[in-house]
């Protein structure tokens, strides 16, 4: 069984992890299952959504340049601010 490559996840802003939801409501939970059932390999999501994104995270999760092991890309964010933490160029 060979795997297919798939192209990167889009998070819209009307997924969870795009919105401002308290951490108790479950978004990374949500964001888990939509990466496992979809077989995503890359995610991309805007810097808002990133932000969004990395105050759900405990800070033992560092770096949040990754989620499950997918890469996520963050397309708008400065250069510089992405290479501050950690994204490739």
């Amino acid at each position: 069984m060979s795997a297919l490559p798939h192209p990167p996840e889009a998070i819209d802003e009307k997924s969870p992890a795009g919105q401002d939801v308290s951490r108790r409501s479950g978004p990374p939970v949500v964001a888990a299952q939509r990466v496992l059932d979809n077989a995503v390999t890359e995610i991309d999501m805007s810097e808002k959504q990133f932000w969004n994104f990395a105050q759900l995270q405990p800070v033992a999760e560092k770096p949040w340049i990754t989620f499950m092991g997918r890469t996520i890309r963050v397309t708008d964010m400065p250069e510089a601010a992405r290479l501050s933490l950690g994204f490739a160029a």
